[in-house]
């Protein structure tokens, strides 16, 4: 914007702020960019000088206020403030004349509150370097404390002498808890189902020599293995079942059945009573794990 746009009928106060307007701007941007005040912005366009601090700044906020809203600052004091005119009336006949040089931070004072803060800043500053100079020496001898000590736990002596108190002698690995087993005279046959299975058992025994028998109420088919060879597989009968002879050596005994509802396990002559199938698993196909604890 040029001051060629400007109706010289205005007075200085509506020039700046025809001005303002045009360029987009608002008090408080103004007074952002320029430092200067906001209620000595609204008195310049109220063409109020004597609400600023003084005649030494009409000129330099004036200035300061053309040149933000886009205007030649320069120029414009000289066209319409000529011999620090502030009755906010326009002379055309005014004469230029140089504009006095402000220094920016001239033109705007501190309020009390400002200067009180910078006033205790500088009065804490001291403090403040002294704290932060004695963490440092503090974590420095921290630091160079916790080395020395490794550095020295590092380079222990060769003769140094290395003393056992009676505590450390008296222990010792703690044993594992062995379970007894107990033992069953000869023509005692133990099983009992593993927990949380629905096909394994355990077997203890006082015989020697073991053996197993199979039958089925109706036609089925069975096979067993011992310790984890196919000794026997067949088919059961009402009539024909079949029995396996288990060696003093035998581990596990594997039995699989089809149709296990109507068939029929002993080992020694005990029953092998399977228990209820798994949830999904098969009530016709069914594996029995016998393990030997001899």
């Amino acid at each position: 914007m040029t001051e060629e746009n400007l109706n010289p009928k205005m007075n200085i106060g509506e020039k700046l702020k025809s001005a303002r307007e045009k360029a987009g701007l608002s008090i408080d941007e103004v007074q952002k960019d320029t430092k200067i005040q906001k209620k000595y912005l609204v008195a310049i366009e109220n063409d109020d000088f004597e609400a600023l601090p003084g005649k030494f700044y009409v000129r330099a906020f004036v200035k300061t206020f053309a040149n933000a809203v886009g205007l030649n600052g320069d120029k414009f004091v000289e066209d319409y403030l000529p011999n620090n005119n502030v009755t906010g009336e326009v002379k055309s006949d005014a004469k230029p004349v140089k504009d006095q040089a402000l220094i920016a931070s001239r033109v705007v004072r501190p309020t009390p509150t400002e200067t009180k803060a910078k006033m205790d800043f500088r009065k804490y500053l001291p403090l403040g370097v002294i704290a932060v100079i004695v963490v440092i020496v503090l974590v420095v001898v921290g630091f160079a404390v916790v080395k020395t000590h490794n550095d020295s736990s590092d380079s222990a002596p060769t003769n140094s002498k290395v003393t056992v108190s009676n505590d450390d002698v008296k222990k010792k690995p703690a044993k594992k808890k062995v379970t007894k087993k107990t033992t069953l005279k000869k023509g005692e046959t133990k099983v009992e189902p593993v927990k949380d299975s629905t096909s394994d058992f355990t077997v203890q025994t006082g015989d020697d020599t073991s053996k197993l028998e199979l039958s089925a109420t109706r036609f089925t088919t069975a096979s067993v293995k011992i310790n984890g060879n196919q000794v026997w597989t067949g088919s059961l009968t009402p009539t024909v079942g079949h029995s396996v002879d288990i060696p003093k050596d035998a581990k596990e005994v594997n039995i699989s059945l089809n149709n296990a509802p109507i068939s029929s396990v002993k080992l020694n002559n005990k029953a092998v009573v399977m228990s209820a199938p798994a949830q999904g698993q098969s009530a016709t196909q069914r594996q029995m794990n016998l393990k030997f604890n001899n």
